[in-house]
């Protein structure tokens, strides 16, 4: 069974909760990136966070991660145990129906291969929330412009139509319009929002990335070909965000596991979880081990994150095992 150990001695002495609000700058802003499936990363991430006292400003996402910061704003007290109740049962069918390949494929000149009225469905099944500025937390989806090529911050008006753009898989799922214009999947601008929460006041920035995917061969079928498209254009607006945020604020890279499938593959979800939740409760217990001295604007994370490239590490502030 994939059960998270107890706390090692280091965590226990950290303390309950793990105080780590007192070196974070105000407001605090969670940053919540896409990723699909990976999106189970943040639900193990979330359950390390509950184990401390950050209580989050406002919260910002992109795909998967609007639709699981949706959840943690629209009730706090609720929100981690909800999403469980998400990606212990979610799949597939749930977001794109039955069969939908074949049924795709039948359609192959309309703006989309499939409908994403299953995924409607399925979000107003979890949701009960109408409108974006009703949630209990200030809460942004973040959406790709297609006309501009520009991101797209939703923070008010109705939520459900707001998720649909911002995980709207260009080529896959149809654009989401809104006073005439299309809007498709934030991957393309933003996967991992870290600017727009910048430039929506972020005092200090935690980020909930999802992970990455162990290396091997490439699978040609279309959800793993979708997939590693979408990992590429991940990878390379995530420096970019997270380089421009770290200049300005401090930035709190969450640690993830690089061990996960495809992106659009939903059968690993509680591995993931329980992998995301152990490697984020002990990187948190850590952070406050270093002492009460507020952060400086830097990218906090572990000096062997998998994800970081050369052009970041000048901003590195390591956080030790």
């Amino acid at each position: 069974m994939e059960v998270p150990g107890p706390r090692s001695t280091s965590e226990r002495r950290a303390g309950d909760p793990i105080p780590v609000a007192r070196v974070l700058p105000g407001p605090v802003h969670f940053v919540m990136a896409g990723g699909g499936a990976h999106g189970a990363v943040q639900w193990g991430t979330l359950q390390a966070l509950r184990q401390t006292d950050i209580v989050p400003d406002s919260i910002i996402g992109t795909s998967a991660g609007a639709l699981n910061g949706a959840i943690i704003a629209e009730d706090l007290a609720s929100g981690v145990n909800r999403m469980s109740y998400v990606w212990g049962q979610i799949n597939m069918s749930y977001l794109v129906g039955d069969k939908w390949l074949a049924r795709g494929l039948k359609q192959v000149r309309s703006p989309s291969l499939i409908s994403n009225v299953p995924q409607a469905a399925t979000l107003e099944s979890i949701l009960r929330t109408e409108l974006i500025e009703d949630l209990e937390l200030p809460f942004a989806a973040v959406a790709t412009d297609l006309a501009s090529g520009r991101p797209h911050i939703f923070d008010s008006g109705p939520l459900i139509p707001a998720l649909l753009a911002s995980s709207a898989i260009p080529g896959v799922l149809p654009p989401v319009y809104f006073d005439d214009r299309p809007f498709v999947d934030g991957l393309a601008c933003a996967n991992l929002p870290a600017v727009p929460a910048l430039e929506r006041g972020a005092g200090s920035i935690i980020v909930l990335d999802t992970g990455t995917r162990a290396g091997g061969e490439i699978g040609l079928t279309p959800t793993k070909v979708l997939g590693r498209v979408a990992a590429i254009m991940a990878a390379s607006q995530r420096r970019r965000q997270l380089r421009q945020a770290a200049v300005q604020v401090p930035v709190v890279l969450l640690p993830t596991p690089s061990n996960l499938g495809g992106s659009m593959e939903f059968r690993d979800t509680m591995r993931v979880a329980a992998d995301s939740y152990t490697l984020a409760r002990a990187f948190l217990a850590d952070l406050a081990l270093r002492g009460r001295r507020r952060l400086r604007p830097g990218l906090y994370a572990r000096p062997d994150d998998h994800a970081l490239s050369d052009d970041l590490q000048p901003l590195l502030k390591v956080v030790p095992v």
